[in-house]
């Protein structure tokens, strides 16, 4: 994992691994920022704050907002 990775939420604010963010208005943490071999596109993977097994990957950082 390298450090200062980071990703724009919705209202271009930086989102890092470890965050806090609203995803469909639930509160859940960044665990991954991942790019794919084929697109430059980056892509989350959440998860949910009370229920750590729940995991949604491939969230796009410009679905979220992140919290302060």
């Amino acid at each position: 994992m390298k450090t200062g990775r980071y990703a724009l939420d919705e209202t271009n604010r930086k989102i890092f691994i470890g965050s806090k963010v609203k995803y469909k208005n639930r509160i859940f943490l960044v665990e991954d920022i991942q790019y794919l071999d084929w697109t430059i596109k980056q892509f989350l993977t959440l998860v949910d704050n009370k229920n750590k097994n729940k995991k949604l990957e491939f969230i796009s950082p410009k679905d979220v907002k992140a919290l302060r």
